[in-house]
């Protein structure tokens, strides 16, 4: 005969509805005791059952009751049920109370009531039901009739317990998340393939080829980003990648199919198999660690009263307990649990969330501290006498915590990222206002360096646009225009593709991608008068009316400040500006360009470098003064001067040239703290975030875990702001760091 693994019983019964339980119950006895109980007339108008909360069910000329409950409450509900029929006229001689929660003492329990009702009481709990399903093929038929679906979700993604947003991150955590980033110099590469292959298969869930159910890349690449924002920073660039391998037969077999008819993806039935199988474990490990509380509560309270209600209400909040814990202090929870000694100091306090969780519940008086009184007995048996299934839950859960930590998809980090936003005055390198332009006709979603400009614009940062730079974007729109007149114009029908990525000037090959692309959708003919009309008057190029228009242009559309020559020299020495554009001019070696135009961008390099240490200076903006760092900085690609600015650097302790990527993986990147909120509560500790967690290389955890507690251990708030500051400016300006998605900025 077909069986069901009981661990997957014990998870639907747990999650069961009440409808679905109390016809499961009604077909369950029906099969193993042959005892017909039928619902009772007057269900909920009034009759025998009215005033009841759950149905109540009779075998006919047999003065034996029945009532299911999902609720676990037997004391109340069985005395309730017992007057109530009698008020009504009934005899009960027996009544079978059916539960599908997880109950302590039963045999004490039955025993008391029988005696005091003077009505036989039998009590069958989830234990009983995960032991008997599979005893008869009519039990079993039920279950599969009313209980199974509550287990479907055992295929993907479980449902969340829902957490409550915590106060700002401490100093000392910021510390850590921004010091791995500072001393992580080549990515997350491996981490993050392995995390993409997990969320991947998870997004697959449901798909199957004999339902006809696929999903493209770009449904794959949605699910994911909903699910987890800050993916979006890296499922881009390895996306295709993963699913390649994943669908090779490469490394241990296919994982996920491709169909080509289809153009879709989906599980072959070994992967989807698996995957059950792997959310039976850690579902299963969840309940376990439910049945340690449940015992634990049930050996720390008088029986003399009815606490089945208590009881369960207690391993409720003692979970939620745990979650909010780790929410509101993961990384100090991650270092308790891989302590050695476990001291009673090392443990953070847990009665203020236990506090907002009772709260949080409606409860307050006698109640709320009964309730808080037996949660922390249990939680101090978790925390320093657990059990081996108590330890590994929560093992998981510190993964999964310190994986999202390092992913940023935790609110805090988040919202530490998106108030930096607001922080910067920023003066934009010509190089990244012609790049944004260039930009003007990809799809909104596409346009990567006008989004983040205009994202900073919104969070409050101010953007500089200056005299010199907007002479630098008119003159590569001057030279520009040229080109293509001298080398382009007679050619153009001609262009291919594959020729158009080899032209290194960005506006061109924009212009001829733009063209195919409206070719391709037979939206009509582009002209490069029209191109470059979206910015400038064609006619008036080379025109002073042409470099206003242009102004005026970058004005409206980023938000730009214009600073003029006169206030960019405001406070600079003549002799200092000198002399650093002599050095610039030397570390450029530029011999090829006409040497008065070399030397104007030179001093217009030379001017902005100086520009930002006085305006610092000027706003009293001093090393570790502010937790995200400096305000002021030149938004760059132009490195080459670096070479030049090394004496200028260490005489002033800081760089002044912050990195475009940086922009980009950090600030532009980040989604909303409301979205990375919602996505840290549906994930962190469910089934995906369980999934995830195990994805967590463990030499990376244990490097985490060390660096807080060096952190933790030897510096105080105060200096933690302080270093927090120096991390800040160091990952701002890092032109070394590799991100994932450096391949998107090239020089223009």
């Amino acid at each position: 005969m077909e069986t069901v693994d009981p661990r997957i019983i014990e998870i639907a019964l747990s999650r069961v509805g009440g409808t679905d339980f109390e016809n499961f119950s009604q077909g369950f006895f029906a099969a193993t005791l042959g005892a017909d109980y039928v619902p009772m007339g007057g269900f909920h108008d009034g009759g025998a059952d009215g005033a009841l909360d759950d149905r109540v069910y009779e075998a006919a000329g047999t003065q034996k009751f029945m009532q299911a409950s999902i609720t676990g409450e037997p004391k109340t509900k069985i005395r309730q049920t017992v007057r109530r029929l009698r008020e009504f006229g009934r005899n009960p001689r027996s009544l079978m109370y059916a539960t599908s929660r997880k109950l302590t003492l039963i045999d004490q329990l039955q025993e008391e009531l029988s005696d005091e009702l003077d009505c036989r009481i039998v009590i069958r709990d989830a234990h009983y039901f995960q032991h008997q399903i599979n005893a008869t093929p009519g039990a079993l038929q039920s279950y599969k009739a009313y209980v199974a679906g509550s287990a479907s979700f055992l295929g993907g993604i479980g449902t969340a317990d829902t957490l409550q947003p915590s106060q700002g991150l401490p100093a000392k955590t910021l510390c850590v998340f921004l010091g791995q980033e500072v001393d992580r110099r080549r990515g997350k590469s491996d981490l993050l393939e392995a995390v993409s292959d997990s969320l991947i298969l998870w997004s697959l869930e449901g798909t199957d080829p004999s339902k006809d159910k696929y999903l493209t890349i770009k449904e794959i690449e949605a699910k994911v980003i909903d699910a987890l924002p800050t993916a979006k920073t890296f499922i881009k660039g390895v996306l295709q990648h993963r699913l390649d391998k994943l669908v090779s037969k490469d490394g241990g077999g296919r994982k996920v199919n491709f169909h080509r008819k289809n153009r879709g993806y989906c599980l072959p039935y070994e992967t989807r198999k698996k995957i059950i199988e792997e959310n039976v474990d850690d579902e299963a490990l969840k309940l376990e660690v439910s049945e340690v509380f449940r015992n634990r509560a049930s050996t720390d309270i008088s029986t003399a009263n009815d606490n089945s209600t208590l009881i369960e209400l207690a391993v409720e909040t003692c979970h939620d307990v745990i979650h909010r814990s780790f929410h509101a202090q993961g990384l100090e929870m991650a270092m308790f649990l891989e302590s050695e000694d476990g001291s009673d100091s090392n443990l953070p306090s847990i009665h203020d969330t236990l506090d907002q969780a009772i709260s949080d519940r409606g409860m307050s008086g006698v109640d709320a501290g009964l309730l808080a009184q037996l949660c922390l007995s249990i939680l101090r048996g978790t925390y320093y006498n657990s059990s081996k299934v108590e330890r590994r839950y929560l093992r998981k859960l510190s993964r999964t915590y310190v994986l999202l930590f390092m992913l940023k998809n935790e609110p805090r980090v988040v919202e530490y990222f998106r108030s930096m936003s607001a922080n910067f005055n920023l003066y934009v390198g010509a190089d990244l206002v012609v790049r944004s332009l260039s930009e003007h006709m990809l799809p909104k979603e596409d346009q990567m360096t006008k989004n983040a400009l205009q994202l900073l614009k919104a969070a409050g940062s101010k953007l500089i646009l200056t005299d010199k730079t907007l002479d630098e974007v008119w003159h590569h729109f001057r030279t520009t225009h040229l080109e293509f007149m001298n080398n382009y114009q007679d050619v153009q029908n001609y262009m291919t593709f594959e020729l158009a990525r080899q032209i290194d000037r960005i506006l061109i090959r924009a212009f001829f991608y733009a063209k195919f692309e409206r070719s391709a959708l037979k939206k009509g003919p582009l002209t490069w008068g029209n191109y470059l009309g979206q910015f400038i008057s064609v006619t008036d190029i080379a025109k002073e009316a042409g470099r206003d228009e242009l102004r005026e242009y970058l004005v409206s559309e980023f938000g730009f400040k214009f600073e003029t020559e006169d206030q960019m020299l405001e406070g600079i020495v003549d002799e200092d500006l000198v002399t650093l554009t002599q050095r610039i001019m030397k570390s450029r070696n530029k011999v090829s360009r006409e040497n008065s135009s070399e030397e104007i961008l030179c001093r217009n390099a030379a001017l902005t470098i100086l520009r930002v240490y006085q305006s610092r200076k000027s706003q009293g903006e001093r090393s570790g003064g502010n937790p995200y760092g400096f305000k002021t900085w030149w938004l760059t690609q132009q490195t080459r001067v670096q070479g030049a600015t090394g004496q200028l650097v260490a005489k002033n302790g800081t760089r002044y040239m912050m990195r475009p990527e940086f922009v980009l993986h950090f600030l532009a990147s980040v989604p909303s703290a409301k979205a990375v909120q919602d996505s840290f509560e549906s994930i962190f500790p469910t089934i995906l975030g369980v999934k995830l967690g195990n994805r967590m290389d463990e030499t990376a955890f244990k490097k985490i875990i060390s660096k807080a507690r060096e952190v933790h251990d030897n510096i105080d708030e105060s200096r933690a702001k302080v270093l927090l500051a120096k991390a800040s400016s160091q990952l701002q300006s890092d032109f070394i760091k590799r991100y994932e998605d450096s391949s998107f900025f090239q020089k223009v």
